[in-house]
């Protein structure tokens, strides 16, 4: 819930890492990364996330208590951690139950080229195995498609870089991730089930 809900890389919600893993800075929350706020009478709950490619900039993902129904029950989850981390497991135990968990599920992945020996190289339309980072996939599509989130909202509330796509100085970036009121209105919309 936690992972789909900031749109987040599998390194930003768990908090250890396999010995084998050479890859991996984990960078999960503790239990004081979720607080309560307030948006225009709205009760909302921002979690502070540490974002990953990106040295662990925080950045802000608030949901609205009222229109997100897992936002309390994670939020209430995180306030049983106190101090502690509330993932402490790694990435690849994370994965095995996203294996379980999704059996049999694909997602769709976009025509892309791959650059490989200097040269372009096109890849069709496939689908994919859907695990950890088709979550990631799966709620940026829905904050695009369902809520409205341009590209300055959707890298605000998924830590991307904001400046790469808009040409804008990357020392905005590091503000960016912290606005969460910009894009909180969006949110105020009933889910679909």
């Amino acid at each position: 819930m936690t992972a789909y809900l900031y749109a987040g890389r599998i390194c930003e919600v768990v908090s250890e890492k396999a010995p084998s893993d050479s890859t991996t800075t984990p960078r999960g929350p503790r239990g004081p990364d979720a607080r309560l706020d307030t948006f225009e009478d709205q009760e909302v709950v921002v979690f502070t996330v540490y974002t990953a490619k990106r040295e662990g900039i925080k950045r802000n993902v608030a949901l609205p208590i009222s229109y997100e129904p897992w936002a309390k029950p994670v939020y209430e989850y995180f306030q049983t951690k106190a101090g502690n981390s509330v993932f402490p497991f790694n990435r690849q135990k994370m994965w095995a139950y996203s294996k379980e968990a999704f059996e049999g599920e694909t997602y769709e992945i976009q025509d892309y080229k791959l650059v490989k020996n200097g040269k372009l190289i096109p890849v069709k339309m496939h689908l994919r195995p859907f695990r950890l980072h088709a979550l990631r996939h799966l709620r940026a599509s829905e904050l695009v498609e369902y809520f409205g989130f341009d590209g300055f909202n959707l890298a605000t509330y998924g830590g991307w870089k904001y400046s790469t796509t808009a040409r804008t100085s990357s020392v905005m970036d590091r503000y960016l991730t912290l606005g969460w009121q910009s894009y909180i209105e969006k949110l105020f919309k009933p889910r679909r089930m």
